[in-house]
């Protein structure tokens, strides 16, 4: 099973991953401006210059990632 600490590790290394929550599917991807995730068919994108920021600043329905992560499926790491 795919943990929460290796999500980080992956973050950090630079990998881009896609996840699902509650039927929706979610990205976070890298470009030069830094880091971001954003959720399939919305154009809006907040950035974050670090990985530690996305994961303390991004909020699902009002809650982090982390606090999510039991509902949350890691469709893709690449």
């Amino acid at each position: 099973m795919y943990s929460y600490n290796e999500f980080i590790e992956d973050l950090n290394l630079g990998h881009e991953i896609e996840f699902i929550l509650n039927d929706t599917h979610f990205l976070i991807s890298y470009n030069v401006s830094g880091c971001y995730c954003i959720k399939e068919n919305e154009e809006a994108q907040v950035m974050y210059e670090s990985v530690e920021q996305l994961l303390n600043q991004v909020k699902i329905n009002g809650k982090t990632l982390k606090s999510l992560w039991g509902s949350i499926i890691v469709s893709d790491v690449f």
